[in-house]
């Protein structure tokens, strides 16, 4: 498994999270601020996706109100559009049989055809979850720096009242589609009592430790876990 490129510096996070809230603000039109965050997102590359969720974090572990509320309604606006700059991730069970109607050749049966690299674009909640618990390319993400991420995720999408109502109503839809292969069973559960713990309002703290109490701790004996 590839892990994860090197984090940047406080120094740099902190500068570019500044630089990310500057360019929301310079904006009014929420469809400009959702361009903005998404070109970033797309800029990074899937491979630094977990640099644009610290930048996430950044901004949620400040005591900025305004910056929060403008990035977490930019949020909010992708919700809306069903379009949350997302991170690509290994799926699990996503690959399909070939037709067995129609013939088919030898060459169909690839490497994503076993599973090797079928993937799917995640947003910052689902992708940490399936990162945390799922076999992916990426050395997985160990249960407290999982539920700490998670917690201040949550507390950031909070300060948008729209966020708070709609990403539960989408993790809750995504856990009970059983037939996308994207997530596995523990996953589907972890996201369904994540959306009913937020659904409930419960405190950011508390909807994360509902995700690590919905199922038992999944990694195999002998995972190595790493920090985000």
């Amino acid at each position: 498994m590839s892990d994860v490129p090197p984090i940047p510096s406080p120094t740099a996070l902190r500068a570019a999270a500044d630089r990310l809230v500057s360019a929301l603000a310079a904006h009014a039109d929420p469809e400009y601020r959702l361009t903005v965050l998404k070109r970033l997102a797309r800029r990074l590359g899937e491979e630094q996706y977990p640099v644009f969720l610290r930048l996430l974090g950044v901004v949620a572990e400040s005591d900025d109100v305004r910056a929060k509320r403008l990035l977490a309604d930019t949020l909010a606006t992708a919700l809306r559009r069903m379009d949350l700059p997302g991170g690509a991730l290994s799926s699990w069970g996503a690959t399909r049989l070939p037709d067995t109607v129609t013939p088919f050749a030898a060459s169909a049966l690839t490497g994503q055809f076993f599973g090797a690299t079928p993937r799917r674009l995640l947003g910052p909640v689902e992708y940490l979850t399936v990162w945390h618990l799922q076999r992916t390319q990426r050395t997985p993400l160990g249960a407290e720096v999982f539920r700490d991420a998670l917690a201040g995720l949550i507390e950031l999408l909070n300060h948008s009242d729209d966020a708070r109502t709609l990403y539960p109503q989408k993790l809750a839809a995504d856990a009970e589609n059983e037939l996308e292969g994207a997530y596995t069973r523990a996953t589907r559960e972890r996201l369904a009592a994540v959306a009913a713990a937020w659904k409930a309002g419960e405190s950011p703290q508390a909807v994360a430790q509902a995700a690590l109490d919905a199922v038992p701790e999944q990694a195999p004996g002998g995972w190595v876990v790493r920090d985000l």
